[in-house]
């Protein structure tokens, strides 16, 4: 079977085009890296992400289920990053401020956008809310050294190291409900360690078998849900990627692939235990996937993804319903957004 896919790919034959929409926000760029960008999805269907102008210039978006879509900017913002969206419609992020350091902020659905920053940081990215509203991500401290944190909707922050303090820094990829958020660090190798922070701030590894210790190399948890399943990827020594589902009921471990992949990508594990991610086949092109509970796998073609190395379909996120949002790059690496199902 892996032969006859691979055979499929070489002859040009991808995936099938699934039930999805393809989207642009007006004012982006059409080529080299511009375009739209599509990161979070709530309950809902609504989608948040970036467009790109011809210049670079980064704004944020809200796209709601209807289609409609509003384009905003924070205060005096060079760039405003959208990363992720709950269920009340709250979508965090961080923006370029005049200072030239990035700031974490909030905006609700009336567009009203609280700034905020952990008290020593030179720099802060916010990337994940939850039901809540409570934010995670990381932030450079005064020294210079890369953090997490978590922003409580009480207005509490908590600073964090995801492994070793003097490691190379940490990085925060979800939240779910009760506040156990994921993430990965970097040691003085440059390899990657996976973490589990749970809500009174106790820290489990994540090390995968088969991961590498050199650099960009090893372990990296990219998604939570609320049964504490952790999703993401480990990058083995020969420098490909793997898939991985840890699950929250026992801690058994999974690995996968999807057949004929040269690298597998997970990107967001929803209630269910569908997986989300993307593939690059032989030929260096990029195609989405589907896992089911029971380990079925399903491929896909965005609308608009050019099939040729360094482009191709980039999924970001899956929700609860099974709607799957990213970007597809076109034959000028043009950025497009999608929103559906396969």
């Amino acid at each position: 079977m892996r032969s006859a896919i691979l055979v499929l790919l070489a002859l040009g034959i991808g995936p099938a085009q699934a039930a999805f929409v393809g989207f642009d926000i007006p004012g982006g760029g059409t080529q080299n890296g511009k375009g739209t960008y599509a990161y979070g999805i709530n309950a809902d269907g609504a989608v948040v992400g970036n467009v790109v102008d011809a210049h670079g210039t980064i704004a944020g978006y809200v796209r709601a289920p209807d289609g409609s879509v509003t384009t905003f900017r924070a205060a005096q913002a060079a760039d405003t990053h959208a990363v992720d969206i709950n269920a009340d419609g709250v979508l965090t992020g961080y923006y370029v401020g005049g200072d030239g350091h990035n700031h974490g902020y909030t905006r609700a659905p009336d567009g009203t956008i609280a700034t905020f920053d952990p008290k020593t940081s030179n720099g802060t990215q916010a990337i994940a809310i939850n039901v809540k509203g409570d934010v995670a991500g990381q932030f450079t401290d005064a020294k210079g050294a890369q953090r997490g944190f978590l922003d409580r909707q009480i207005g509490r922050t908590s600073e964090f190291d995801g492994g070793l303090a003097a490691s190379f820094g940490t990085f925060v990829t979800a939240i779910n409900a009760t506040k156990e958020i994921v993430g990965f660090w970097f040691d003085d190798n440059s390899a990657m360690h996976g973490f589990d922070r749970a809500r009174n701030g106790f820290l489990v590894p994540i090390e995968i078998d088969g991961a590498g210790s050199g650099a960009l190399q090893g372990t990296q948890p990219e998604s939570i849900n609320v049964h504490r399943d952790i999703a993401g990827f480990y990058t083995d020594a020969a420098g490909a990627r793997h898939g991985f589902l840890r699950k929250g009921d026992n801690g058994d471990v999974i690995t996968f692939d999807v057949p004929g992949a040269k690298n597998t990508i997970v990107a967001s594990v929803n209630r269910g235990r569908d997986i989300a991610g993307y593939y690059t086949d032989a030929g260096g092109a990029a195609h989405g996937f589907l896992r089911k509970p029971n380990g079925k796998i399903k491929t896909f073609d965005a609308p608009g993804a050019a099939i040729k190395p360094g482009a191709g379909t980039f999924v970001s996120r899956i929700n609860d319903d099974g709607t799957i949002v990213g970007e597809t790059y076109d034959a000028q690496f043009g950025s497009h957004g999608f929103v559906g199902t396969p």
